[in-house]
């Protein structure tokens, strides 16, 4: 075939195994696994159908964890975007010194594992600082990660503050990016300070937000770490997220075709809600 003969496929190639190696080939064993009756303690292995997406949807655990993720997505990304977006807002002046926002990407650096074990020992409520000290001393009286509610406002709280630095590099970027003069044309009609933020920043970062919304809900259904570390999806299965669930089902029931349904699941959701995102908000206009 001639496109053999052309020296520019060649370097394709490479690109294209590397993506069947690292994409392609373990997504597709993943959907093979979610076919088959595959528990580590039970020596017969076999094709078993939609037996355990059947029996996936049927269980309580899964239906506690999807309205669990539901719950630690909304209020977790309403958070990160207020508090992303007031920092850029706050930071995004020209004369801004650098340390500031230094400052506030610090917390991206740091790993989500040591971010759990920071914020686990400070909800402590033996002796951590706030789940000891501060939060007694206003009154509230409860120990944070021994509560449901407290629990996820807990992982809730860790989780803004370890991944909303990136948001707000978003958010900044896209700030930094819009021409000063739409600014001073608005501020001659006389709008204030909010109005400049409804009628020009928003529009014009509207493509940014969408981005890192999207990004936001496919780290926050496959957020794992934090929370495994912080809680383990307690007590009880009050921060048991879908990643969970599924670590829960492979690792402690053993039952690899489960949790590689639910994983099949959770691919499914996260390429409906990119496709969604993107043909609604950045598909340029033809």
């Amino acid at each position: 075939m001639a496109i053999f003969n052309d020296w520019r496929f060649w370097f394709v190639v490479p690109m294209v195994l590397a993506l069947g190696t690292v994409v392609l080939f373990p997504s597709g064993y993943l959907v093979w696994m979610s076919l088959t009756h595959w528990i580590v303690t039970d020596p017969e292995r076999y094709f078993d159908g939609v037996g355990n997406f059947r029996v996936l949807f049927r269980s309580a655990d899964f239906t506690s964890a999807v309205w669990v993720t539901l719950v630690y997505l909304v209020a977790s990304t309403a958070l990160m975007v207020a508090f992303a977006m007031g920092l850029a807002l706050a930071l995004s002046a020209p004369r801004t010194p650098s340390a500031l926002r230094s400052i506030v990407i610090m917390p991206l650096v740091i790993p989500p594992v040591v971010a759990g074990f920071t914020w686990r020992f400070l909800m402590n409520g033996e002796m951590g600082f706030l789940g000891a000290f501060l939060l007694p001393g206003l009154g509230l009286k409860m120990n944070m990660l021994a509560d449901p509610t407290g629990a996820m406002i807990s992982v809730v709280i860790a989780d803004v503050w370890s991944r909303a630095p990136f948001m707000f590099l978003i958010f900044l970027a896209a700030m930094q990016s819009i021409p000063r003069d739409y600014y001073e044309a608005i501020r001659l009609d006389g709008a204030n300070v909010f109005q400049e933020f409804l009628h020009v920043t928003l529009p014009m970062i509207r493509p940014a937000v969408v981005v890192a919304l999207l990004f936001r809900v496919i780290d926050a259904i496959n957020t794992f770490e934090l929370i495994y570390v912080m809680t383990k999806g307690g007590p009880g299965r009050a921060t048991q997220t879908l990643a969970l669930f599924g670590w829960k089902s492979a690792f402690q029931r053993f039952d690899f075709g489960l949790a590689a349904a639910l994983g099949v699941v959770m691919v499914v959701v996260t390429t409906v809600c990119a496709s969604i995102a993107y043909r609604r908000f950045l598909r340029p206009a033809t």
